[in-house]
């Protein structure tokens, strides 16, 4: 009988508590106004970071140490077997110690292939809420690639626009100069070729 009133107990703290963490922690409007354990309590229940990772990866490392270690004690181990005789056990240590990692490896590796995919649905869908001023995206969400399409040409279509229009120079075609016309110191005549056609007289440059 207690432990139900425990337990009723705990149950109805523990909707207060989602109450008001959803009217004063969750909220993004908020998260300037708290302080620093709380911020990360923000983040821990908006899914801003994955703690599963860090998780994996401890047990990597644990698992890693476990079958290596496992196989190394596994050298010294001499057991009795069934018709009275002794079996070393090396030939299980090493298979231990060669191909316990690899399998652990692998295993995690396909752990956190869906981790990183994750991570990376998340931080899509970070940008496009930055990029379009909504702070509220559900950072789970499967983006559009159509929304994503259109938000590239909109960037593409700002870019071209702000770049100055290219006004081609237009060729200054030269005027060939002509000399200057001379004329005859005596009768007045243009010269043709230095030599006046009017009256023959030469002139200086002859």
């Amino acid at each position: 009988m207690k432990q139900l009133i425990f337990m009723i107990i705990a149950v109805i703290l523990a909707i207060a508590a989602t109450v008001l963490a959803f009217i004063f922690i969750v909220p993004d409007k908020r998260r300037e106004r708290l302080n620093g354990f709380c911020k990360f309590l923000h983040d821990l229940c908006n899914f801003k970071f994955l703690v599963v990772e860090k998780i994996l990866q401890a047990l990597y490392i644990f698992s890693t140490a476990f079958v290596i270690l496992f196989g190394v004690l596994q050298l010294f181990n001499v057991q009795e077997n069934w018709v009275g005789g002794h079996t070393w056990m090396g030939g299980i240590g090493l298979l231990y110690i060669i191909l316990g990692p690899i399998i652990v490896r692998l295993t995690y590796e396909m752990m956190m292939m869906v981790i990183l995919l994750v991570k990376n649905v998340i931080a899509i869908n970070h940008k496009l809420a930055d990029q379009s001023g909504d702070g509220n995206n559900d950072v789970f969400a499967v983006p559009d690639v159509q929304e994503l399409k259109a938000a590239a040409r909109q960037r593409k279509q700002q870019a071209k626009e702000s770049q100055p229009a290219y006004e081609p120079q237009q060729s200054v075609q030269e005027t060939p100069v002509r000399p200057a016309a001379r004329f005859c110191p005596n009768c007045g005549a243009q010269l043709e070729n230095g030599v006046c056609p009017r009256c023959g007289a030469p002139t200086q440059e002859q």
